[in-house]
């Protein structure tokens, strides 16, 4: 019964490499190791996959440009967006303005 070598990562990654400077093709090259063809390619797929896929999903965030300005409004706050307003007393308490614009995000 033949004996099974078991490789390392790093072991497949330089045979890959050598492979790839001997100039001969995979099937010829593992002709010569004594390395089982499709053993090969599923080392090579599954370290190829290994080292290009991240855990971390890309994510594409809008950015709103917002613009804040003081204007003397007789003691009101006027809050615009595009085409909306609102114009709230300056002494309306944060929390009420919070909730607003969060049910207005919704």
């Amino acid at each position: 019964m033949p004996q099974y070598q078991r490789r390392e990562v790093q072991d497949w990654l330089n045979l890959f490499e050598q492979q790839k400077q001997s100039g001969l093709t995979a099937v010829e090259f593992c002709r010569q190791q004594q390395i089982n063809v499709q053993t090969y390619y599923t080392r090579r797929r599954d370290i190829r996959l290994q080292r290009t896929s991240s855990k971390f999903v890309q994510v594409k965030r809008e950015v709103t440009k917002v613009e804040s300005y003081t204007e003397e409004m007789g003691g009101e706050l006027l809050l615009q967006l595009g085409n909306a307003q609102l114009t709230v007393p300056t002494n309306i308490n944060p929390h009420w303005v919070a909730t607003v614009m969060k049910a207005l995000a919704e």
